[in-house]
């Protein structure tokens, strides 16, 4: 069964009489971000003129940038661009939709320069300025061989349906700027984070006393890029279950981290929170230096939060059975883990299992 974002297909006969609602949506979505994409155009057109980011030092001594534009280099009557508000624009991923990894370094490079690193500004409020809202790296995970069960849940109706819908309507924008997002991230992770020498990993996400590996010949009937890996231990609070401490195999920023699920084991129980109706609480850290995202769903609670930095080792939280598929009787028990490269590869349950069991 697909696994990303916590995508399930439902039957066939159900899909056409949806098609007309669909195609409604996703035109509708296309309009909105043509729309904030021309506009996001614009800003970074005005703030950045042909790319060229010239220094000048302000009238506190504080070195920024501005545009190389000749209006803005004329004195008086010009307005006052060259704070670092109109670089971040540009970093939105609409302003960054088709650009090369190059170019999104150097918009990037320019706007950490504005944003001066003697200020009191704190590495988290760097990160959560360009990080692009949560739902956001959902849509990034979602393989295009699952955007028809995307359609389909995106439809299904109430709080299930409308959370699927906001993801859907982000995807578009996901595959054209990612490249390029990612690429800001690197940068600042370059700029501002390798120099402190965190630990990077690889680390095994679980203990070996609390974890134990499906066997390889069940890994056929079950997720194709994903693993789940089971519990040797948990406690029960009702219909919760509290497991091991799950900590992170990487180093990395924290892109996206729920622990707000609250739902049942059907899509009609489901009424908010998570990273996704049926992924549940979890967290997403992307490893710039790995390139790849490490994603951990179905966390009973989570401890980091959205643009931390962290290392290797970093305790996420501890295993659960939040989300519609896991609160299934007999679903239980275990971490969901998926592995994407940034240039798009996504790891299949086979490479994970051989990954994670090499790990010491």
């Amino acid at each position: 069964m697909p696994t990303h974002a916590g995508i399930c297909k439902i039957h066939p006969e159900r899909r056409e009489r949806r098609r007309y609602i669909i195609k409604q949506r996703s035109f509708l979505a296309l309009v909105g971000f043509a729309a904030v994409w021309m506009a996001a155009f614009a800003v970074a057109a005005v703030g950045m003129g042909s790319s060229a980011l010239s220094p000048v030092v302000g009238d506190n001594g504080q070195t920024l940038y501005r545009s190389g534009a000749p209006e803005l280099r004329s004195g008086s009557g010009a307005p006052d661009l060259r704070g670092p508000s109109l670089l971040l624009a540009a970093l939105e991923p609409e302003a960054l939709a088709g650009l090369s990894r190059v170019a999104a370094a150097e918009r990037a490079s320019a706007w950490l320069a504005a944003a001066d690193p003697r200020s009191s500004s704190s590495l988290r409020s760097l990160t959560l300025a360009i990080l692009p809202e949560q739902r956001w790296f959902q849509a990034r995970l979602i393989m295009e061989r699952d955007d028809e069960g995307l359609e389909d849940d995106a439809v299904t109706g109430g709080a299930f349906g409308d959370a699927y819908a906001a993801i859907l309507a982000l995807v578009p924008s996901s595959r054209v700027s990612r490249e390029a997002l990612e690429s800001v991230l690197d940068t600042l992770w370059a700029e501002r984070v390798a120099a402190d020498d965190l630990p990077a990993g690889p680390v095994p996400p679980l203990a070996r006393a609390d974890r134990w590996m499906p066997t390889k010949s069940s890994l056929a009937v079950s997720h194709r890029f994903a693993l789940d890996v089971f519990f040797t231990r948990l406690k029960r609070s009702g219909a919760a279950e509290i497991g091991p401490p799950v900590t992170s195999i990487s180093s990395g920023i924290v892109v996206a981290a729920a622990d707000d699920w609250r739902g049942g084991d059907k899509p009609e129980t489901y009424k908010s929170g998570g990273l996704s109706p049926r992924a549940g609480n979890g967290v997403i850290v992307y490893s710039p230096a790995h390139r790849r995202y490490y994603v951990y769903f179905h966390l009973h609670d989570v401890a980091v939060r959205r643009g931390d930095v962290i290392p290797a080792g970093q305790l996420l939280g501890h295993g659960g059975n939040t989300g519609t598929n896991a609160r299934k009787k007999g679903h239980g028990e275990h971490l969901h883990i998926e592995i994407h490269e940034s240039g798009g590869v996504v790891w299949t349950g086979y490479k994970i299992r051989d990954f994670l069991i090499g790990l010491k």
